[in-house]
């Protein structure tokens, strides 16, 4: 159906509330007099805007704590951690924005620490459980800011097109090699960083065996396995019925370019197609489903080890995960990290599948909790390239590579 709803007078209401609750840090007895501070913040750029806007609230009502945006990293997740890992060193920086796969690094070389959550079990569960300190369960390396999960977007054929399809039936629901209906990221790039290739080969693995990764992330090492779970994912990309992509930015312009019907992509995706007026998205003819099992993605507030600021960090990352600015987040097209995001009628009036990407978040697995999970990914990404593209058959160094990296 159409949306009729009203983007701005929503976001008027919530960040109102988020005005409020940036401003009582500053209100509070004694928060005129503090001396003033200025925190540096380390992150990847955020094309949505959010994050620069719960930044821009914050220092209108905390003038004497100002959050100073450290040059935002434009080219990718492997460049970050390499950035954030250099200012961390070397004491540039009192915030780090991590993506979630590389918490467990910084926790190991002791660059960040541990802090407590205000209210815990009201942060969705697999977001919160990936950065918890193993021996002290009132701890965590770093607060859940934005969760994500890779969802399938379907184009509806009629109205009474209501049922969900799953990641399986997208590679061979009617497709062919001369019209192929399914783009998905699983053409390497360039990078030895290509995270968009090794989750999407993963979520594939996953949608034919489940059991490749449990929920705490631990990696099955057996060879057979792999290689049934993979092989509906060879022959379709063999027989050319599945469009390959680079990026998600690839992907979502193939996918309303060529009007296709399935695309895998983050929910952030739908966002940016309603803001280009995209008119499948007004009628209700995408639909937006969870994947069979996806894998948890995400970004982190970690405080910096060798910050002089502990507190004040800890009172801004407190206002980045409270409720108000989760709202943000979500209206903005990012997955929040609150429950009670998930549950507000005005947001689910604007985004009519937000209980679906908390129910694929909640069934999600995390990518291996490891300090050498980037070595884990490249050793996924050249053994499923040249299993996918180059004709050569998984090998029994891939699973002994895979336990000498997580042993």
């Amino acid at each position: 159906m159409a949306d009729h709803y009203s983007r701005r007078s929503f976001l008027s209401g919530v960040l109102a509330c988020g005005t409020l609750s940036a401003g009582a840090v500053y209100l509070m007895p004694g928060g005129r007099s503090l001396p003033s501070v200025e925190l540096r913040m380390v992150s990847g750029a955020d094309p949505t805007g959010a994050r620069d806007l719960l930044i821009d609230l914050w220092n209108r009502a905390n003038p004497r704590t100002m959050i100073r945006l450290v040059n935002p990293i434009t080219s990718g997740s492997g460049d970050e951690r390499t950035s954030m890992l250099s200012k961390a060193r070397a004491g540039e920086a009192d915030i780090v924005n991590l993506d979630i796969i590389d918490v467990p690094e910084f926790a190991r070389q002791q660059l960040i620490t541990p802090i407590p959550l205000a209210d815990s079990l009201q942060f969705i569960e697999p977001a919160r459980r990936v950065s918890q300190v193993p021996d002290d369960p009132d701890l965590y390396w770093a607060a859940p800011f934005n969760t994500d999960v890779g969802m399938l977007f379907r184009r509806r054929a009629d109205e009474r097109d209501t049922a969900g399809h799953g990641l399986a039936r997208a590679l061979d629901d009617g497709t062919t090699a001369d019209a192929p209906q399914f783009v998905a990221q699983l053409q390497p790039n360039a990078s030895t960083y290509d995270e968009a290739f090794v989750v999407n080969v993963l979520e594939h693995a996953l949608s034919r065996d489940p059991d490749l990764i449990d929920a705490d992330g631990t990696v099955s090492d057996d060879l057979e396995r792999w290689q049934l779970a993979l092989g509906p994912l060879r022959a379709a990309i063999a027989d050319r019925r599945v469009r390959l992509s680079g990026d998600e930015t690839d992907s979502l312009k193939i996918f309303v370019d060529d009007r296709l019907r399935y695309m895998r992509n983050w929910p952030v995706k739908y966002r940016e197609l309603q803001q280009a007026g995209d008119p499948d998205v007004r009628t209700g003819r995408i639909q937006v489903e969870p994947l069979p099992v996806g894998i948890l993605g995400g970004q982190s507030l970690a405080i910096v080890a060798r910050s002089p600021h502990v507190d004040r960090a800890r009172e801004f990352i407190g206002f980045l995960t409270d409720d108000p600015a989760q709202k943000i987040l979500a209206a903005h097209g990012l997955a929040p990290t609150r429950i009670s995001a998930y549950g507000d009628a005005n947001l689910r009036a604007v985004i009519p599948h937000l209980l679906r990407v908390r129910e694929a978040v909640e069934a999600a697995r995390p990518r291996p909790v490891h300090p050498n999970y980037r070595t884990f990914a490249k050793l996924v990404r050249d053994h499923a390239n040249a299993l996918l593209h180059d004709g050569r058959e998984l090998t029994p160094e891939f699973v002994v590579e895979i336990r000498r990296t997580l042993s």
